[in-house]
């Protein structure tokens, strides 16, 4: 990847919320394709074993811009299997625009700012050994509220994305806040982002570092990031990129 820029893109900057709806559209073009997405999902689970699990993930619809400058994500939860089906068949033609989120840990210590990276473990399927900011994953049809319009609480699931892939207490956070919505060009897959005050010695963090996704921390002074980025271009997930470009757009403006 010679040039990431390419890459990715800055979809919107702004106080993000999520909502799920249900879309009788979606839900047609699903149904009609059942029997192939049911097929495919038997193959994929021969092939590994029946170790798959069909959980579930919201689906990009649309964004609602308010006036005084936030923006509605609004999304449609799916099933993996489906998600799945479109990757394997993309001539499907499914329509799936799955919606993650990502984290930039801003680590206060000892009068300096550090941003977290890790390097992604060799046997990851989707950019092994490039370099990724921590935390980040999946959103799941838990954590939409049906009793408040089907909001969908994204900072509690990246929360405990944190705390599972740095083995810290979440008593460290001290605020997690969506201010971005951003696409992985490559695989067509949206994020929101979100910015991890975080108050301890980085010392701590990198003791306290165990996952099975990523190797030791890589702590970067926000002050030395635009060399980082000179040095480790191409080797950057495109996904992390954008958030980085998105976080530089918030502190201007």
């Amino acid at each position: 990847m010679n040039d990431l820029k390419t890459n990715y893109e800055v979809v919107a900057i702004g106080n993000i919320q999520m909502r799920a709806i249900q879309d009788s559209q979606i839900d047609k073009i699903l149904d009609r394709n059942r029997d192939t997405i049911e097929e495919i999902w038997r193959k994929a689970q021969e092939e590994r074993g029946g170790k798959l699990f069909n959980g579930t993930l919201p689906n990009f619809i649309r964004i609602v811009r308010e006036r005084a400058g936030g923006i509605e994500i609004i999304s449609h939860f799916i099933e993996y299997k489906q998600f799945l089906a479109q990757r394997k068949e993309p001539a499907l033609k499914l329509g799936i625009k799955p919606i993650g989120v990502s984290g930039i840990i801003i680590l206060e210590d000892k009068d300096n700012k550090w941003m977290v990276f890790a390097k992604r473990a060799d046997n990851i399927t989707e950019y092994p050994g490039f370099l990724e900011l921590v935390p980040s994953g999946s959103i799941d049809r838990e954590c939409a509220n049906a009793n408040a319009r089907g909001v969908v609480d994204y900072r509690s699931k990246l929360l405990s994305e944190f705390v599972e892939e740095t083995d810290l207490s979440k008593e460290y956070v001290k605020k997690i806040s969506g201010f971005a919505f951003v696409l992985d060009i490559n695989h067509n897959v949206y994020d929101i982002c979100c910015e991890i005050l975080l108050e301890t010695e980085k010392e701590l963090v990198a003791q306290k570092f165990s996952s099975k996704e990523y190797n030791a921390p890589v702590f970067i002074a926000v002050n030395d990031l635009d060399s980082f980025i000179k040095v480790n271009i191409g080797s950057i997930v495109p996904t992390s990129m954008a958030l980085i470009e998105a976080y530089k757009c918030k502190k201007r403006a």
